[in-house]
């Protein structure tokens, strides 16, 4: 498993509460009981934090699933 995707797993896991064995593109964060406005700009912030580049409004808006953020990490040169 690459670097990248430990910390992809790691962020989600930490933010949300989740096991990473959890952490699937399938996975919509409206589903996840931890996820509301404030956890999903903690998410925002970590994921640009770790990954050294910001999201659009726009794309923090269209986040809707794992893989929405995969999705868009990928379209920052980040594969995870």
């Amino acid at each position: 498993m690459n670097r990248y995707l430990m910390a992809f797993k790691k962020i989600f896991s930490e933010t949300f509460n989740l096991p990473e064995a959890d952490i699937v593109d399938a996975l919509v964060l409206s589903e996840i009981p931890a996820w509301d406005s404030l956890a999903h700009m903690m998410l925002i912030v970590r994921l640009e934090e770790t990954y050294g580049f910001q999201f659009s409004g726009d794309e923090i808006a269209d986040l809707q699933s794992v893989g929405d953020v995969r999705q868009a990490l990928h379209v920052h040169g980040v594969n995870v």
